[in-house]
């Protein structure tokens, strides 16, 4: 469902395995990554210039695409993840699940998370279940997800927290009254 409001008082950016041995074999991977790219990059951004935390999760690993380069554990091409930037590397499909993520997200006070990244499916879900799980409020970015199936992004606007750019702009501006994630 996408939402017009975030619960929570400090969001931080979960950006989910946008690297490249994930990269699909199909015709039209160029512009659904760079479309990706584009918008997790403005995210980058927005957090960046508000002091809110960027974080980047890599898959270590064999990836389980096609892939077959050498450069497979990079980010995807023009994603821009830079040295203040966090990175948490991952085994699972959780973010969470034998990282240090959960600590990190309490340390800093974070009590919601806008993820981003690829595959909807899997780790992206696995991710969002998982901060659920731990009290913190998950949305989805919207546009900023990348699915492996047809349907997967249109099925995950039915049933989970959807949110556009200007809504967490606005979050992150002080601009929505505190909404209690425990509280939902």
């Amino acid at each position: 469902m996408i939402l017009d409001t975030i619960w929570g008082s400090n969001m931080a950016l979960l950006v989910v395995d946008m690297q490249r041995k994930f990269a699909m074999e199909r015709a039209d991977w160029a512009v659904i990554r760079d479309s990706a790219v584009g918008k997790i990059n403005s995210l980058t951004e927005m957090f960046r210039s508000h002091g809110r935390s960027v974080i980047f999760v890599a898959t270590d690993g064999e990836g389980h695409g096609l892939y077959t380069g050498d450069d497979g554990d990079e980010w995807l091409e023009g994603l821009r993840c830079l040295p203040d930037d966090i990175v948490v590397h991952k085994g699972g499909m959780s973010a969470f699940r034998g990282t240090n993520l959960e600590d990190i997200l309490k340390e800093e006070g974070i009590d919601c998370v806008l993820i981003a990244g690829m595959y909807t499916e899997m780790c992206v879900v696995g991710t969002y279940f998982s901060a659920s799980e731990r009290d913190i409020f998950p949305c989805l970015a919207q546009d900023a997800v990348i699915a492996y199936g047809e349907g997967i992004n249109d099925a995950a606007e039915k049933i989970l927290n959807i949110v556009s750019a200007d809504t967490v702009e606005r979050f992150l501006d002080g601009e929505q009254e505190y909404l209690d994630p425990g509280a939902c």
